[in-house]
């Protein structure tokens, strides 16, 4: 259920009634999780279980608080009130981690979604080499999982960052930014948190917009939840994620969604992965603000580098102020992105993009050329259905993406991580 590297599935021997038990325990998790308190014949149709099955099962999920009932609702007719079931969480917490150049994010929250904290920690030299910025986030970690409050219990922690992650085990495979180089990341995590007595555990690791696009898809949109949605955004440069049903889609390896690097001319200006042409390499925030003039280009990487907001600020006053070459800039940006998105439209066939990040702020003069760029595609009725939605603020979607994708994961195994707590029945 999370993205990126997301808990693995228990390993068993052959088929047995644990296996059928979980899998109707994940079932029911997931029905509350996507459409939130619902009465037991909803769940039990929804799930496609027997209400004789549903007793034992919720009873089960309440004797460890990850689910309770709600006062009962009045119904037509005659008969006891229902009494929806909803998620609880309340014991358990989960943890979303932010690895960014410049510092760390921490959000803990309860399994069901309460907020328990949240810490910003200033880690300037975690690009300065990868066993230094290692020690960084050991430490840094450290210190939170004193935060976590009594009475509860940490159970899965889900760390974002800036590169590509190896979906098992949990590897970073590549962080230019961080300079990261298969760092065995959740191998390490795990043991720290072992150390400190945090067992059992789940440590997932993930590309940052893979988080960002899950938190955009399942909270922000204001749209029913789509089967498939797909998500570019980023604050440096452009990342994505393609989210089916709810979860991240990571492909065979947890590369999937790696839109950035699409490439749409063959014969465009180099791009940091090596390659020609790339969409980072015609759109991203430093190739926009050079080639617009508004920051000199020798200076563009470096203030996108530091502050990526002030970069993208002064990107936006220019263009507001009807600066020509500015807006000639975007315009051109727009149909490049617009090409990429075509591709992409005709390859996934999403029930929705959606633009974040720099790309959703610059809306009002991206969105015209892309459009202009989808209209022949849309024009056939199996692409005529995909909607575009631009999400036009900084919403701190990495950190929130995390903390969403650590919950998903103790619902993911309930049995493992989790412990009966009371002796409550269905």
């Amino acid at each position: 259920m999370s993205g990126g590297r997301s808990l693995p599935p228990r390993r068993r021997r052959g088929w047995s009634t644990d296996d059928l038990r979980h899998g109707n325990l994940l079932r029911i998790l997931r029905h509350l999780r996507d459409h939130g308190p619902s009465s037991r014949n909803d769940i039990a149709a929804g799930c496609g279980l027997a209400m004789s099955t549903m007793t034992d099962l919720v009873g089960e999920l309440r004797s460890r608080r990850l689910v309770h009932e709600l006062r009962g609702v009045r119904r037509s007719g005659a008969g006891r009130p229902a009494r929806p079931v909803a998620i609880d969480g309340e014991p358990w917490c989960a943890l979303g981690i932010e690895v960014d150049l410049l510092g760390i994010e921490f959000l803990g929250t309860t399994v069901g979604g309460r907020e328990l904290w949240s810490a910003s920690v200033p880690a300037p030299l975690l690009h300065s080499s990868p066993e230094a910025g290692w020690a960084l986030l050991r430490d840094a970690l450290a210190e939170q999982l004193r935060r976590v409050p009594a009475g509860s219990r940490l159970v899965a922690v889900q760390v974002a960052l800036p590169g590509y992650v190896a979906t098992e085990p949990g590897t970073v495979g590549w962080s230019a930014g961080l300079g990261w180089d298969r760092l065995e990341l959740a191998d390490r995590l795990t043991a720290e948190l072992a150390a400190e007595g945090v067992s059992p555990v789940a440590v997932a690791v993930a590309h940052h917009c893979h988080l960002a696009g899950l938190h955009a898809v399942r909270v922000e949109l204001e749209l029913p939840l789509p089967h498939v949605a797909v998500y570019l955004g980023g604050l440096r440069e452009v990342g994505g994620a393609v989210v089916v049903d709810g979860s991240v889609f990571g492909g065979a390896q947890g590369g999937a969604g790696d839109i950035g690097h699409t490439n749409v001319d063959p014969h465009g200006p180099g791009c940091p992965c090596g390659r020609h042409g790339c969409l980072e390499s015609l759109v991203g925030l430093t190739t926009l603000l050079a080639r617009s003039g508004v920051v000199p280009a020798e200076d563009a990487e470096a203030l996108v580098t530091a502050d990526p907001k002030a970069a993208l600020g002064a990107l936006l006053a220019a263009a507001d102020a009807a600066d020509p070459q500015v807006r000639a800039v975007l315009a051109e940006a727009g149909d490049f992105l617009g090409a990429a998105l075509d591709d992409l439209v005709g390859t996934v066939n999403p029930n929705v993009v959606l633009l974040g990040g720099y790309l959703g702020v610059l809306q009002r003069y991206l969105l015209e050329p892309v459009q202009a760029r989808l209209a022949q595609r849309t024009s056939v009725s199996s692409f005529a259905g995909t909607q575009l939605v631009a999400l036009g603020d900084l919403t701190p979607r990495v950190v929130a993406g995390a903390a969403l994708a650590a919950r998903d994961a103790c619902l993911a195994d309930p049995l493992t991580l989790t412990s009966v707590l009371s002796d409550e029945a269905g």
